[in-house]
Parts: structure tokens; C-alpha cells; sequence
């Protein structure tokens, strides 16, 4: 049995506390779908040893919120934090599940790998080649996330696992970089990285002998189920964040509707799953599509607790706006001018996450709220809200507002 740390009340800022659950239970979550997706087992025990840190967090700051209030409406203005905190530490309890799944040697069906080339954000593993251009450079020199929408979540360096580098951290010879991005910003990495011929080269003999182009058409739904579910578990998060944020009922509404719609769809998807022919081989796989699907359904569940927030008509509290606004992924809007040179353009041909490394996740115009799609058309006056890391944020309001964008000044 796991000896689990004692806890003591520590008198720590409760802003603080939550920025910390904040990151890392998003940084999770990226690193145990990279543990999955690559079989690795190294970032899966590290998203095993987080997942500890934010338990011991969300305990102190339930100490914290109780010290704090003093009477009936301290306890209900803290409220707010403490669900959104207990919401935040599901979110970390489902990384540690996708990272069990490795742990556990269940592994995933090779449609996954299918599966992840189409979803809206990518995740890569790839070699740095001696003859890269990233080899010897800072990753704060790059400017990665500005430039190309790609942020680098963890490094393997011989046998030290470097996890959410810092902009110091220098990219050497041997490298194993796994990093997300939009698609065309991935692909532009891989490129600079000039490893991952070869990475997907040996994914194609590991499963040669499942023939994977024959099971690529049959397994076309449960692949676009699994696309649908994790985009849409985490396009969840981020409009609940954003619903507290700028206390909006429109947005946290829209978290709610969604939560219904994973719930059917995830529903569908383990019918069909168990539903297909499966060869004895081949049932351990399953399980772990099954329980990939599973984990999506308990991160749109935690948004929606977020949410819920919001629609029962607690005021969210300031510490709660500053956590979300300083975390690492910030939540953002600005005004499209009529000057801009998104005006005109539909989000695929802005490409607003290849420049900024921000995500558009909803679009205000006069006072209809938009969940915009790849050919929703960006109109002068229309508010974008926007998450991703800070340092794109104004990178954001440079091109919503018509300024130079660095991203056309320099490259790596």
C-alpha cells in the first residue's frame, strides 16, 4: 500500500494554491495522453506523482477557505473556490486514470494513433537531430508558442525526464521533445526536429500485423467518437474557466449542453466499441478504448461543476477571476477593430493558434454568443475569447487590432 503524505496546514495564499492546481492539472493531462499515445512509461509515472501534489494542494485549500471564513457570507463567497478547486482535482484524478492505462500495460488500440492525427490539438514526440536548428537555442529564444502554436510539455534527456521546461531549458543533440500544437504547427516542429519520419516509422511495424489500413475504415466512427469526445471534454474546460472569469450564464449554459452531449456520445462510443468482432489478442486494447472514453466523460463532468458555479448565481470570487487570469493558460478576450487583418477571414484561414498559440473558444457578436467552427467568419466589433498561454496574449490584441505581428518579424 502507497504511503500517503500527512497533511498540515500551511498558511499559503489560496490564489496560489489554485494557479498551482490549475497548471498542473492541465499540464497533466497533456502529459498523460503523450504517455498513452507513445506507451511511455516515464511520463506516465511522472503524471502519477503529480496527481499526488494536487491531491496535497486541494487539501490545503480546503484548510485555507475554512481559516478564511469567518461568517454565513465569508462561507459563501469561498464556496465558489472550493468547487471549482474539487473540480480541478478530478480533472488530475483522470490523467492519473489514462496514465494507469499505461502503468497497467493495458496499451491502446492503434486506431488512437489515427484517432489523434485528427483532433484540433496534436501532440508529437520526436528526436532533436544534431543537424536541427533547434539544437543549442533556449526554448524562450525560439518562441515556440508565438511563432508556430507548438509549446514543448517535456524533455528526455538520457534517463532525466525534464517535465514543463522552462524558457532557459537548451534543446541538445539526442532530445526526446514531446510537445502539442495545432496541426500545422506540429508538423512544422517535426520538421525543424527532423525526427519524425522515423517515429512513425517504427509505430507502423509495432502494428504492422493488425493491418492498420484495413482497420482504418472500419473503425472510421469510433475514430471520429474519440476525436468528438476529447475535443470536446476539453473545448469544456476552458468555456467553464472562461464562464467564471467574465461570469457569464451564456458560456456556463453552454458547458452544461455539452456535458449532455459527451454523456450520449460517450454512450454510443462503448456500444460501438463493444459491439466490433474482437480477437482475444486484441482485447486489452479495447479496454483501454474503453477507458479512454471514460476519462473524457469525467473531464466534461469536473467543466460542468465549473460551470454550475455560475448558473446557481454565486458571485465568483476575486481570488478565483485573479487564479484563472495568472495561471500559465490564461483566458482571454479582445475586440476585433475594423482596421484588423483577421476581418474577413474565417478562423482556418487566420490561423489565430499558429500565430498567437491562442485557442478561439467563443465568439461574442452584439449579444449572441457564437461557439465558432474552422469557417466561422471573423466581423469588425466581434469580442474573441481566447485561451492559451500568456505570453500570446498580446500577440492576440496586436492582431485583432491590426498592429505587426512578431511572428512575421523573425523566425526560428
Amino acid at each position: 500500500m502507497t504511503r500517503l503524505e500527512k497533511i498540515k496546514y500551511r498558511p499559503v495564499p489560496v490564489r496560489d494554491l489554485l494557479i498551482e492546481m490549475k497548471d498542473l492539472s492541465e499540464l497533466m493531462i497533456d502529459l498523460a495522453y503523450s504517455a498513452a499515445l507513445f506507451n511511455s512509461q516515464p511520463l506516465a509515472e511522472e503524471v502519477i506523482e503529480l496527481e499526488k501534489r494536487v491531491d496535497t494542494l486541494a487539501y490545503l485549500l480546503d484548510m485555507s477557505a475554512m481559516v478564511a471564513a469567518r461568517d454565513a457570507e465569508d462561507a459563501e463567497a469561498l464556496v465558489g473556490v472550493s468547487v471549482v478547486a474539487a473540480a480541478t482535482d478530478k480533472i488530475s484524478d483522470a490523467a492519473a486514470d489514462i496514465a494507469t492505462i499505461v502503468l497497467r500495460g493495458i496499451g491502446l488500440h492503434p486506431v488512437v494513433l489515427k484517432a489523434f492525427k485528427k483532433m484540433e490539438e496534436r501532440l508529437t514526440r520526436v528526436e532533436a537531430k544534431s543537424n536541427s536548428v533547434l539544437v543549442g537555442k533556449r526554448l524562450g529564444e525560439l518562441e515556440l508558442a508565438a511563432k508556430m502554436g507548438v509549446d514543448v510539455i517535456a524533455i528526455r534527456r538520457d534517463k532525466e525526464l525534464i517535465v514543463n521546461p522552462k524558457e532557459g531549458e537548451m534543446i541538445k543533440k539526442g532530445d526526446i521533445i514531446t510537445a502539442r500544437g495545432a496541426p500545422g504547427g506540429v508538423e512544422e516542429f517535426e520538421k525543424l526536429a527532423e525526427g519524425i519520419v522515423q517515429t512513425l516509422e517504427r509505430w507502423r511495424r509495432r502494428w504492422r500485423g493488425l493491418k492498420i489500413m484495413a482497420i482504418e475504415e472500419s473503425f472510421k466512427k469510433i475514430i471520429d467518437m474519440l476525436v468528438e469526445l476529447k475535443d470536446t471534454s476539453e473545448l469544456m474546460m476552458d468555456l467553464a474557466y472562461s464562464s467564471i472569469l467574465f461570469d457569464s450564464k451564456e458560456l456556463a449554459q453552454e458547458v452544461q449542453m455539452l456535458e449532455e452531449r459527451v454523456d450520449n456520445l460517450h454512450t454510443e462510443f462503448e456500444l460501438l466499441v463493444l459491439t466490433r468482432c474482437i480477437q482475444p489478442e486484441e482485447s486489452k486494447h479495447f479496454l483501454g478504448l474503453i477507458r479512454l472514453g471514460v476519462v473524457t466523460e469525467k473531464i466534461a463532468d469536473a467543466a460542468a461543476q465549473i460551470a454550475d458555479v455560475v448558473l446557481r448565481g454565486l458571485e465568483p470570487h476575486p481570488v478565483l477571476k485573479l487564479a484563472i487570469k495568472e495561471a500559465e493558460e490564461t483566458v482571454t478576450h479582445v475586440h476585433v477593430s475594423e482596421k484588423s487583418v483577421l476581418v474577413g477571414k474565417s478562423l482556418q484561414e487566420a490561423q489565430i493558434h499558429e500565430e498567437t498559440g491562442m485557442w478561439v473558444l467563443a465568439v461574442r457578436r452584439g449579444d449572441e454568443w457564437i461557439r465558432p467552427k474552422p469557417d466561422t467568419v471573423i466581423r469588425a466589433g466581434d469580442m474573441l475569447i481566447a485561451s492559451g498561454y500568456t505570453e500570446g496574449e498580446e500577440d492576440l490584441r496586436k492582431l485583432a487590432s491590426n498592429e505587426r505581428h512578431k511572428y512575421h518579424e523573425s523566425e526560428p
